[in-house]
């Protein structure tokens, strides 16, 4: 579960400055705040649950908490109080609809305030739906699976002159179909049907590869053959990504960044670049019609 380092980094970050926003730590606090999924506490009053609002003088806030722990700090005893999670966009439609003025970050530690202004001057939402009513068939998706071809990538990302070069790279992603591996403890053969795992009805069998060395990093490959790189003693499986919705995830669970071809390229995207261009991902990587390949793996 996230426990948003990435924002309270941000957070550390502007009050070393005496608090001062640079347009740097503004563009760094925006993008982070809204790629949030923070906890907000609530108590049930006469059948409702209501959020809890602290008012003085100046306005009415409300807390929100980067993870649990910070929540039992502020509320130590906290047995008639609950917490509920939720994205960024619920929380400025709060502002927009309530007589709440502004949040408190974690009260018992940053006590970082963002006002009501700050939180609806804060535009361009990620997007948090990737259905499409004409998604590829399990068919289709085995065929880009079986015919996966990226030399154009690969040739651009083994130039030493492109490293660095994120704004060609994301050009070359944004063109190209790229696999995820995913591992299990077992074989999962037994599901298997022409070589394509439906994982519609029964739940996740694998789990995605991520990179754990020097932070949590997903993972791409362009090819079959660049998986084979990955030394693991769990069983192998290709499934097909949607680029944008793999950025989404990866900003979203306060991941570290994407690593694409690990064990052999190591070619690294890191989190500030990814935040930089998330809403490039989302115009020109959303392949829509690849809403439904997490459910399926080929062998």
């Amino acid at each position: 579960m996230a426990n948003h380092k990435h924002l309270r980094l941000v957070i550390e970050d502007i009050h070393a400055n005496d608090d001062k926003l640079t347009q740097s730590l503004l563009l760094k606090l925006i993008n982070e705040f809204k790629y949030s999924n923070l906890f907000i506490p609530a108590k049930r009053e006469n059948g409702t649950l209501n959020f809890i609002i602290y008012e003085d003088e100046e306005a009415k806030i409300t807390p929100l908490f980067t993870d649990m722990d910070e929540f039992k700090k502020f509320y130590t005893d906290s047995e008639d109080i609950q917490v509920l999670q939720n994205s960024f966009e619920l929380y400025q439609n709060v502002i927009k609809t309530t007589d709440i003025e502004g949040y408190i970050l974690n009260p018992a530690s940053e006590k970082y305030l963002f006002t009501d202004k700050f939180i609806l001057g804060i535009t361009n939402l990620p997007k948090t739906n990737f259905f499409s009513d004409n998604p590829y068939s399990e068919e289709e998706l085995k065929s880009l699976n079986n015919n996966i071809d990226n030399r154009e990538l690969e040739d651009f990302i083994t130039d030493s002159r492109n490293i660095g070069y994120y704004e060609g790279l994301f050009e070359n992603l944004a063109s190209s179909t790229m696999l995820a591996l995913m591992l299990s403890p077992k074989d999962l053969s037994d599901y298997a049907s022409d070589g394509i795992i439906s994982m519609q009805s029964t739940g996740p069998l694998a789990q995605m590869y991520v990179d754990m060395i020097g932070g949590e990093y997903a993972t791409l490959f362009t090819s079959h053959e660049k998986m084979d790189y990955v030394g693991t003693d769990y069983f192998k499986y290709s499934q097909i990504v949607n680029i944008a919705t793999l950025v989404n995830f990866v900003l979203s669970e306060d991941m570290d960044g994407i690593i694409i071809n690990p064990e052999s390229d190591n070619v690294l995207i890191p989190r500030s670049e990814l935040l930089k261009y998330c809403l490039g991902f989302e115009k020109f990587a959303n392949d829509e019609r690849l809403s439904n390949a997490i459910y399926y793996m080929f062998i």
